[in-house]
């Protein structure tokens, strides 16, 4: 590990300053690309190498969500990490304009969702998603900046996805308060774009999610289970409002809304009188055969008959043929495979004492389903203060363990 800033990297203009570092604009002139570079500076006593050796697990994970560590620089006094540089701005940058419809931020929200449970599986967790530490591209989708270093519980998972939306329908700053009621600034937000059942149960969805009653996984498939009735997405959403995405695809894409929209309205009256005319003509017909049967019955009843014949019926003996007997012919079954040797016994984990994400993660490893519960407790805020099952129990792959997460002293 060497200083290779200057002779290979080469910063540029500053984007931000950051609580962990400075993020600017580098060239890169072996390659001669453009790359966003991350300066930390150290503390006293903290050894370069050191801080770069601990980024190795995370600069093998590789996932669009995310900006990639390419390369890294030990200088004197800092260390600079290299990251893909997306076409794109710093996400801050376009919170608090209130330009995106209701559509738009809970599919890039639950986007990004998808983006932390994969993080999670590879036990890469605890970061912020607060806008600040967040890139848009020019797609409109989101990515991670700084995923190596640990933030406030409130900022990151679900709750911080919550926090962040939040922002964008609200246009504020921040989101103060308790995160329990963190949905109540919702209620007092109006969101034009979205309908009245729409806004309610994603009000609903945050209040689970900020009381504990429902994980990451469950706030993602809220949020594209939401009730599209009266859909008002981005059939509306004029080129303003999402400028920072692709132009001409946004018009297309609405333009093409639009006239799917004329064709339906034209051909529905057409198709509904076609049924209509449909229905009225199969009623009449059933009604004509009926009538037409019953008239044929009623003159055969009562047509005279010409003889009266006397007519004597002789019994004759007839053979009763023998009705062969069914003997059921062997069938052959194919052995079915144990399916208890797909599962695999695994050891419960120890979570006690683990922040809330670390447990999580701890229990997705050992292939595990979890849930937790937020308890009023003197542990700090975040940590696992018990666990059911124990840790050391035998149990398989796919079973559940619930853990109680302290939410602190009130």
């Amino acid at each position: 590990m060497h200083n290779k800033m200057g002779t290979r990297y080469v910063p540029d203009t500053q984007i931000v300053a950051l609580p962990h570092g400075t993020l600017r604009y580098g060239d890169d002139l072996f390659l001669t690309r453009k790359v966003l570079l991350y300066q930390i500076e150290l503390q006293p006593g903290q050894i370069g190498e050191d801080c770069i050796r601990t980024l190795h697990h995370k600069a093998a994970f590789i996932h669009d969500g995310f900006q990639h560590i390419l390369d890294t620089s030990v200088e004197e006094d800092s260390v600079t990490i290299i990251l893909q540089a997306k076409p794109g701005s710093l996400f801050s940058n376009h919170v608090n304009k209130k330009n995106m419809s209701f559509y738009t931020i809970v599919a890039m929200i639950a986007d990004l969702g998808v983006s932390l449970l994969d993080a999670m599986e590879e036990r890469i967790t605890g970061f912020s998603v607060g806008a600040e530490n967040l890139w848009l591209d020019d797609h409109g989708k989101l990515s991670v900046i700084n995923y190596w270093d640990k933030c406030d519980p409130q900022a990151q998972g679900a709750i911080g996805l919550c926090r962040l939306m939040i922002q964008l329908f609200t246009g504020a700053e921040t989101i103060t308060g308790a995160f329990e009621v963190m949905h109540t600034h919702l209620e007092r937000t109006p969101i034009p774009s979205a309908t009245y059942e729409q806004k309610l149960a994603l009000i609903k969805l945050i209040k689970l999610v900020c009381q504990g009653h429902a994980s990451l996984s469950s706030l993602i498939f809220g949020l594209r289970s939401l009730p599209s009735s009266g859909q008002k997405q981005d059939a509306g959403p004029s080129h303003k409002q999402i400028h920072y995405q692709n132009p001409s695809k946004i018009q297309n894409h609405a333009m093409d809304e639009v006239d799917d929209k004329d064709e339906v309205d034209e051909v529905a009256p057409a198709a509904e009188k076609r049924s209509q005319s449909l229905s009225a003509l199969s009623k009449a017909g059933i009604g004509a055969i009926a009538i037409l049967v019953v008239v044929l019955v009623t003159v055969w009843a009562l047509w005279p008959s010409s003889k009266t014949k006397s007519v004597v019926v002789v019994p004759i003996p007839t053979a009763t043929p023998v009705a062969p007997t069914n003997t059921p012919a062997p069938s052959t079954t194919k052995p079915l495979g144990d399916s208890n040797n797909q599962t695999e016994e695994v050891a419960i984990p120890n979570l006690v004492g683990l922040s809330q994400a670390d447990a999580e993660a701890q229990a997705l490893a050992a292939g595990l389903h979890y849930n937790f519960l937020i308890e009023a407790n003197d542990k700090p805020k975040g940590t696992v203060i018990k666990q059911d099952p124990k840790s050391g129990t035998k149990g398989l792959q796919g079973d559940n363990v619930t853990f109680w997460v302290s939410k602190g002293s009130p």
